[in-house]
């Protein structure tokens, strides 16, 4: 099978394209015949050598995969043919993706695969931050910042879902198109003072933000945070870890929150299942719909997380691989409309 090695720590221009074996079935696994790859923020830093617990080189990065089970460890439950997407924690850069078979859940009906692969980090990490992690009630108002990105798109969805009302913070003017088609209720550009801006559409403040930025966004959404307010920190996607002045969350006994979906002491199996049974409803019922903005081929891999580095990308990135000659057990034939970006050979 193909699949993308990397051999060193030199960013994504560092990944190569190898044949390797094809993986084994083994207890409690699930080998998926990969449809779809999510294109994250983590995989970049694995190849720059950046996030913590990086794997032993030579390895295959990638921790998203949706497509169709090839064969599966009667343990599991699966069966070849399911249609299925997954979490693991390395090698989803392969055609075929060995996965435990307790992160493995349905594609929901009425989404190809492509949109699948977003339901399982971004979904789930914008589902676990709101409702486990922010404590979110309806009627609250939430700042999420990078609203135009994956996770941000997702984060505006599930808070819109919730019964919030949504103000998203965007890094451009060409971005708010993107976060008002995905629902929220007021955009702001994320300009150096933000927060007037923000405060003029919420003058008591907002009750949550969501910020899988860092970098000096961070200190500037705190201003917006309205008394008792959360601010969650997902990740530093702006490039530097924050320094926070906590006297401000003294005088207004406002909260930092950390956000870690795959955290160690929360893993995805303890909660993957039930959230996606709750995803995939509100999928089924239009109530969430993925943004795919752009869909990159399997031999443009690196190329789409230049895209994502070089901040070219809005929504969700996707790799999606052939449709297999039997159409019938494989809803990646069908595709997103929109505002999708559909990338030829040798473009990004």
């Amino acid at each position: 099978m193909r699949a993308y090695r990397l051999d060193s720590f030199g960013g994504p221009r560092a990944l190569r394209p190898v044949v390797t074996e094809e993986p084994a079935v083994r207890p409690g696994r699930v080998v998926v015949r990969a449809r779809a790859i999510g294109i994250n923020h983590p995989d970049l830093l694995t190849t720059r050598g950046r996030l913590q617990g990086l794997p032993s080189l030579p390895a295959v990065p990638g921790r998203e995969v949706a497509g169709i089970v090839a064969a599966a460890s009667p343990d599991t439950g699966w069966l070849p043919g399911d249609a299925v997407c997954g979490y693991v924690e390395g090698g989803a850069y392969a055609e075929l993706v060995d996965v435990p078979g307790d992160r493995v859940v349905p594609v929901p009906r009425g989404a190809d695969f492509g949109s699948a692969v977003a339901l399982v980090i971004n979904f789930q990490t914008a589902h676990f931050a709101l409702r486990v992690r922010g404590g979110l009630v309806a009627g609250e108002r939430v700042l999420v910042l990078g609203a135009a990105g994956g996770i941000g798109s997702a984060a505006v969805q599930i808070a819109r879902a919730s019964g919030a009302r949504v103000v998203a913070g965007v890094a451009t003017a060409e971005q708010v198109p993107v976060a008002v088609s995905v629902g929220a209720d007021d955009v702001v550009v994320l300009g150096e003072r933000f927060s007037r801006e923000v405060l003029a559409q919420a003058p008591d403040g907002v009750d949550l933000v969501v910020d899988p930025l860092g970098g000096s966004v961070t200190p500037e959404a705190l201003r917006c945070l309205a008394p008792e307010g959360r601010l969650l920190v997902l990740g530093f996607a702006a490039g530097s870890v924050p320094t926070i002045g906590t006297n401000r969350l003294l005088l207004n006994n406002t909260s930092l929150v950390g956000v870690a979906w795959n955290g160690p002491l929360r893993r995805p199996v303890d909660s993957m299942a039930a959230t996606a049974r709750e995803l995939g409803a509100m999928v089924e019922a239009g109530t969430i719909r993925p943004h795919i903005g752009s869909r990159f081929r399997f031999e443009q891999l690196p190329e789409a997380l230049l895209a994502l580095e070089a901040g070219s990308l809005s929504g969700k990135a996707v790799v999606e691989l052939p449709v297999p000659p039997d159409p019938g057990i494989d809803p990646a034939s069908r595709s997103e409309t929109g505002t999708e970006k559909r990338h030829t050979h040798g473009t990004s």
